[in-house]
């Protein structure tokens, strides 16, 4: 059964859907008024509910809840927007559906691209996160500098770049629930910021020999932090 999704309350009795959901329920799913269909707020809850009216938008009345709990990994990207948006909304979708927690839209020394569409970005993870069956939505933090991020975020940090040997691995990764990997532009990390991160403790880690994209390095690090938490 499709999993949809509407920002409502643990005590609404009623949910309305949006018009993209109702249109898609309405002349695709071609769902009728008595219809059962679930739907999450995107913090865990999860409602089955009938259809009591169809239209613009939906109106949907709760028939049961049930409350998911939520993991304890949090795998958080930060990462350089990139010069074509198409491929950080590509890294943006693919990471949700692995499992991302968090991203950060990180401005460095050599990005090319100092902004993003946070709205349109909501949209994407809202829709990967219906198409793999999650109930709890990633954050997407607004867009934030290499030296602010620093400062802001205390969680344990890797920074990802090619001037360095040591593996990502499950070493690397230690016993840490909050995982924070940073992911600079096409042109990567200048000395300088790395030179910063050293000063912070922040670990260096190597993706390997291959040159990755900045959005393949993304999706490849939420894998294989999951791969190595999930064994």
């Amino acid at each position: 059964m499709n999993l949809f999704y509407s920002n409502f309350n643990k005590s609404d009795s009623d949910i309305i859907l949006d018009e993209i959901d109702s249109k898609h329920l309405s002349k695709s799913l071609r769902k009728k008024v008595g219809d059962i269909i679930r739907i999450t707020n995107g913090n865990g809850l999860e409602s089955k509910g009938k259809i009591i009216r169809l239209g613009k938008n939906i109106k949907v009345t709760v028939i049961s809840r049930v409350k998911h709990k939520k993991k304890d990994l949090s795998i958080h990207i930060a990462m350089s927007p990139l010069k074509n948006p198409s491929r950080f909304e590509w890294f943006v979708e693919k990471s949700t559906e692995i499992g991302i927690s968090e991203i950060t839209p990180l401005i460095t020394k050599f990005s090319e691209k100092k902004k993003v569409n946070i709205s349109r970005l909501n949209k994407i993870i809202i829709s990967s996160m219906k198409q793999s069956n999650q109930f709890y939505l990633p954050k997407v933090n607004p867009i934030t500098s290499f030296d602010e991020f620093l400062k802001l975020n205390k969680d344990y940090k890797l920074i990802a770049h090619l001037k360095n040997n040591n593996s990502f691995n499950n070493k690397s990764i230690g016993n840490k629930d909050k995982i924070v990997v940073m992911i600079g532009p096409e042109g990567g990390f200048s000395k300088e910021e790395i030179l910063k991160a050293n000063k912070e403790k922040i670990k260096e880690i190597s993706f390997g020999k291959n040159r990755f994209r900045s959005e393949t390095a993304g999706v490849f690090a939420v894998s294989i932090i999951n791969n190595y938490k999930n064994l």
